[in-house]
């Protein structure tokens, strides 16, 4: 998993941000936690980015804990902490999730558009972690690629902007997809996000009998030759699906 930080330190600085875009984003999938939550006091989010999901969680009056890898997202994460006043009951932990040690148990852990960063083997390791940080009861979210739509997108090119080209792939050995970004100019020098992709069924064989899963949302897909984003469609046909894991005694 040697391009994590690689990557996604050259997308948070290529992408750019729209901060009350994503505040806007970020408020939707807080209401998919309280409906299918019970109540809630604090959570965990992990793979945090530039923090718009946990400032808009502490706004809300959650205490929050999020752990990032990236300085610079955390930097960010921060500054947006101290314009919107919540810095103190925002915990921010700059680290590996893989390696973070923590004493706290949370009501909810949330993982959004990331899980599948490394083998089948990492993530049952990620999943015992956050078994172990969840009280009894507790939920934990998780965004879920599909393998059928990125297989069907594979070989997609776009232009994020002037100066930044994207393209999709798939590995259909490992059931991976893969999100190769450059900038335009400079072609050779590339940055490529892997993860894995499971159907419903593998991700129930991956987590174990100890979760309860529950399919609470389906990602939207996009038509690339006409260049707009289908919000509502059926989960055979969409690029993700959200999962609510309950913690189940055992």
């Amino acid at each position: 998993m040697d391009w994590i930080k690689d990557f996604y330190t050259k997308q948070y600085k290529w992408m750019g941000t729209d901060d009350e875009a994503l505040f806007t984003f970020e408020e939707q999938l807080i209401e998919k936690v309280e409906k299918h939550s019970g109540p809630v006091k604090n959570l965990l989010e992990l793979g945090g980015g530039k923090g718009h999901f946990a400032v808009m969680a502490a706004k809300r009056g959650y205490e929050v804990t999020v752990i990032e890898l990236i300085p610079e997202a955390v930097e960010h994460m921060k500054a947006l902490a101290k314009e919107h006043k919540v810095s103190d009951n925002l915990q921010i932990i700059e680290g590996d999730f893989y390696k973070v040690k923590l004493e706290e148990k949370f009501d909810v852990i949330c993982y959004w558009d990331g899980f599948g960063i490394g083998a089948d083997t990492d993530q049952r390791v990620l999943i015992k972690r956050m078994r172990e940080w969840l009280r009894q009861g507790g939920d934990m979210y998780m965004d879920i690629y599909t393998p059928w739509y990125w297989a069907k997108v594979a070989g997609k090119r776009m232009q994020l902007n002037e100066s930044i080209s994207r393209a999709y792939d798939f590995d259909p050995e490992g059931c991976r997809m893969l999100d190769t970004w450059w900038q335009t100019e400079i072609p050779s020098e590339t940055y490529t996000q892997s993860l894995r992709c499971y159907s419903p069924a593998d991700l129930q064989l991956l987590v174990g009998n100890e979760w309860a899963m529950e399919i609470v949302g389906v990602g939207g897909a996009m038509d690339y030759e006409k260049g707009t984003y289908h919000e509502s469609v059926p989960l055979n046909k969409a690029m993700s699906y959200l999962v609510k894991l309950e913690k189940e005694r055992g």
